[in-house]
C-alpha cells in the first residue's frame, strides 16, 4: 500500500483545491445574460418598461362596466 503520509507531488496540502469548473461557468453565463441585458436596456432594444407601461392613459379614470337590462 502507499504511504498516506508521503505524496510524491510537491505542491500536496499547499494550496486549497480550486474553483469548480462549473461555478466558473456558470458564473461567466450569468455576467454574459446581466451584460447582454445592459446593452439592450441602454441601446433601447429592449423596448418601452416601467410603471407607466402597464396603466390606461386615455381617461385617468378605472373603467366601470354597468350592466344593462333589455
Amino acid at each position: 500500500m502507499t504511504d498516506p503520509q508521503h505524496d510524491s507531488r510537491p505542491d500536496a496540502g499547499d494550496t486549497p483545491p480550486g474553483m469548480p469548473r462549473w461555478v466558473k461557468v456558470a458564473a461567466l453565463l450569468v455576467g454574459l445574460l446581466i451584460l447582454m441585458l445592459l446593452v439592450l436596456q441602454l441601446t433601447g432594444l429592449a423596448g418601452k418598461h416601467g410603471p407607466g407601461m402597464h396603466s390606461s392613459t386615455t381617461t385617468g379614470r378605472p373603467a366601470v362596466l354597468v350592466p344593462t337590462t333589455g
